[in-house]
C-alpha cells in the first residue's frame, strides 16, 4: 500500500489522467521550493525488514533494516545477502507499479541529454544478436514518440513479465508459449528464453558455476519495450458504480527461459554455503524480492522419457540408444557418489558435479527444485502440469492456464484455433525419430532412479499422476 507522504509527491504524468503512484531508481522528485525526498517503505518478504529506497541526483543508494527473523537456517540474513549479491537490480527495478496496468509496469525517468539518442546502443553480449538488435533498432527510431512527458521531463514505460513460463527442457515449453501469444491480451518479448534470472543471458558456452557473461539488468527490461508500447495503447474502459470512468490496462507480457526452476549458477560460490554444501540463495528468493506477486507455470513430464529426449535433442553427430545407455549409467555413479557424503539437496543443485550436457539427471528431480519454490512463492502463484495431460486434453489443460493468468476468452475462432490445437514446436527430428526409443534395460534403470522422487512428487502434489506409472504419450517430443 502506498503511504499518504508518498502520495503527496507524486504526481500524474498526463493531464486528466489518474493519479498513478511510481517510484523509478533515477527519478527525482521535488515538492513546492523545497527539495523533499520521496521515500517509499516496503518489506522485501513477508517476514523481511525494511527496505528504504531513496534518491537523489547523485545516484540510489538502498538501507536494510534486517530483523532476527529474517536470517536464514544456513545463517544468513536474506534481505542483506540478495542486496549484496545484485544491488543495481533493486535500484533500477520499483517496488510499486502502476495500479491501472494489469502487467508490473513503471515509469522511468529519462535525461534530457539521452532523449534524442538510441538507447539500445549500448547492448552487448548475448543480448545484441543480429534479430534482436533489429527490432530494438525498430524501436528507437521512434523512441521518443513513445515516451511521456510531465511538464519539462520525460518518461518511459518499463515493463516486467506477468508470467514466467519456469520449465523444464523438451517439456513443451515452447510450444506453451507460443500458444499463450496467440491470446489477444497477451504479447511475447523479443526473446522467448532471455535465461536473465539464471545466468544473466543465455550463453550456450558457459560451463561450470561461475557465469562467463554479465548483462545489466536495464537491457533485460529493454526485451519487453515492444511489449510495453502494445501495453500502454490497449485499454479497456469500464464504468464504477458512480458512473465514473475507468481505464485498465489488461494486456500481459511474459517469457519462457527453461532454465529458471533449476539453474542456480547466477552468483556462482557466492551464493553457496560452504558449511552444509548446499545453496544458501536461490534464484527463486531474487525473483520473490523484486517480483513478489509474479505467476509461474511449470511443465513437466516422465522424467525418463524427458531425459532421452533432451539426449536425442542436444547431441550433435552419432547417436543411439548404446551410447545414450552409457552416459546414463556415467551419470547415475556420479550423483551416487555424490550422495555419499553429501544431501540430495547438494548434489541437485551442485554445479561442477560431473554430467554430459546431453544427460542431465538431475533436471528429473522436479521434487528438490519444487519443494524450494513452494517454500518462498505462494502455492497459487504456481501452475504445475503434466506435458502428458495437455498432449492427451490441449483445450482442458490451456483453459487452466488461462484461468491462471485470469485472461478472458478469445476473440475469433482462428485465436481459439491457434491456443487450443496450435501444432506442437520443437517436436522430434525425423533423424532423431530413426534412432529409435532407448533400451529397455535403460528404462528399467532409469525408472528405478527417479522413482522415489517421483513419489515424493506426488505426494507434495497430492496427486498420484505424478507417479508416472503408465507409459509416456508425449515420445515424439
Amino acid at each position: 500500500m502506498t503511504s499518504s507522504k508518498t502520495r503527496g509527491c507524486l504526481s500524474s504524468l498526463t493531464p486528466g489522467k489518474p493519479r498513478t503512484h511510481f517510484l523509478s531508481g533515477k527519478c527525482l522528485v521535488f515538492v513546492a521550493s523545497v527539495a523533499l525526498l520521496c521515500v517509499l517503505d516496503f518489506a522485501l518478504r513477508s517476514k523481511e525488514g525494511t527496505r528504504r529506497v531513496t534518491t537523489e541526483n547523485s545516484g540510489t543508494w538502498s538501507v536494510f533494516k534486517a530483523k532476527e527473523s529474517d536470517k536464514t537456517t544456513s545463517g544468513i540474513n536474506m534481505t542483506k545477502e540478495l542486496l549484496r549479491l545484485d544491488p543495481t537490480i533493486f535500484a533500477e527495478i520499483p517496488r510499486q507499479t502502476l495500479p491501472d496496468f494489469k502487467n508490473p509496469c513503471w515509469y522511468e525517468k529519462i535525461p534530457e541529454a539521452e532523449l534524442n539518442s538510441n538507447p539500445y546502443r549500448t547492448h552487448k553480449n548475448c543480448y545484441s544478436d543480429k534479430k534482436t538488435m533489429k527490432s530494438l533498432n525498430k524501436i528507437a527510431k521512434h523512441f521518443r514518440d513513445g515516451l511521456v512527458q510531465n511538464g519539462t521531463e520525460y518518461f518511459r514505460l518499463r515493463c516486467l513479465p506477468y508470467f514466467y513460463i519456469i520449465g523444464m527442457p523438451k517439456c513443451g515449453t515452447s510450444d506453451l508459449y507460443h500458444r499463450l501469444t496467440k491470446h489477444p491480451d497477451v504479447v511475447g518479448g523479443m526473446r522467448k528464453e532471455p535465461h536473465y534470472w539464471t545466468r544473466r543471458c543465455f550463453d550456450s558456452r558457459m560451463t561450470g558455476d561461475i557465469p562467463n557473461v554479465t548483462v545489466p539488468v536495464r537491457e533485460y527490461l529493454d526485451l519487453f519495450d515492444g511489449a510495453a508500447r502494445i501495453i500502454k495503447t490497449q485499454i479497456k474502459k469500464r464504468l464504477t458504480s458512480s458512473g465514473q470512468e475507468v481505464v485498465n490496462h489488461d494486456v500481459i507480457t511474459g517469457e519462457a527461459s527453461v532454465s529458471t526452476l533449476y539453474d542456480n549458477r547466477r552468483w556462482g560460490r557466492e551464493a553457496w554455503d560452504i558449511s552444509r554444501n548446499e545453496p544458501s540463495v536461490l534464484v527463486a528468493s531474487l525473483l520473490q524480492a523484486v517480483q513478489p506477486h509474479a505467476r509461474f507455470i511449470l511443465t513437466i513430464r516422465d522424467p525418463t522419457e524427458r531425459l532421452y529426449s533432451e539426449y536425442l535433442y542436444f547431441t550433435h553427430g552419432d547417436k543411439s540408444a548404446a551410447s545414450f545407455h552409457d552416459n546414463v549409467i556415467v551419470a547415475i555413479d556420479g550423483f551416487n557418489n555424490c550422495l555419499k557424503n553429501n544431501s540430495v539437496r547438494s548434489c541437485t543443485y551442485e554445479p561442477n558435479l560431473v554430467e554430459k550436457r546431453t544427460v542431465r539427471l538431475r533436471l528429473g528431480l522436479y521434487e528438490v527444485y519444487l519443494r524450494d519454490w513452494f517454500n518462498i512463492f505462494p502455492r497459487d502463484q504456481i501452475l504445475v502440469q503434466r506435458l502428458e495431460d495437455r498432449s492427451q486434453d490441449p483445450h482442458g489443460t490451456m483453459t487452466r492456464v488461462l484461468e491462471f493468468l485470469q485472461l478472458g476468452p478469445v476473440e475469433s475462432k482462428s485465436q481459439e484455433d491457434a491456443i487450443f490445437t496450435l501444432n506442437k514446436k520443437h517436436v522430434r527430428k525425423p533423424t532423431d525419430a530413426r534412432v529409435g526409443p532407448m533400451l529397455p534395460k535403460t528404462q528399467r534403470i532409469l525408472n528405478e532412479f527417479y522413482r522415489p522422487y517421483n513419489q515424493r512428487l506426488a505426494a507434495l502434489l497430492n496427486d498420484r499422476r505424478f507417479l508416472w506409472l503408465k507409459e509416456s504419450t508425449v515420445s515424439n517430443l
